[in-house]
């Protein structure tokens, strides 16, 4: 996942690269050699992953909710990911606000939070006002816990 607005522009630079790459190696050549077609088969793979990255930044960046879509608790770093690119915030301003150094937050953000202890989490949905709603349920059982 794209997690700034650095990394959106990398990733689209690699991108027009890899485009670029991909065309000239089929220039001018109706059968390729089998390894220039496992490359090719290989950077195309590797075109539609970016390429979907590239859109679904692009569209958590252009959706202005107030209410981000419910999901599990293990995609809670997701959440605060997509928070920050809808908030349209910088690193640094995202980092001002919850109070932290900013590379502290680039740290939690590039081993998606694995690991912010519970008091930083929560300093930080407190800082940017987001509520957070757990529901448990018991495994092999109907019953939900509140």
């Amino acid at each position: 996942m794209i997690k700034n607005e650095k990394q959106y522009k990398i990733t689209r630079k690699k991108l027009l690269s890899l485009e670029e790459e991909i065309t000239r190696l089929k220039a001018g050549r109706e059968h390729l050699p089998a390894k220039d077609e496992l490359l090719l088969v290989s950077m195309a793979m590797m075109r539609d992953q970016m390429e979907k990255e590239v859109a679904t930044y692009d569209l958590v960046k252009t959706i202005n909710a107030g209410v981000l879509e419910e999901r599990s608790i293990d995609d809670l770093p997701t959440l605060l990911i997509e928070y920050k690119i809808q908030s349209g915030m910088t690193q640094r301003e995202f980092s001002q606000k919850v109070g932290m150094k900013e590379q502290q937050l680039q740290r939690y953000e590039a081993e998606n939070f694995n690991s912010i202890s519970f008091k930083n989490l929560l300093k930080i949905i407190h800082a940017i006002g987001l509520e957070v709603t757990v529901r448990g349920t018991m495994r092999g059982k109907n019953q939900s816990i509140a």
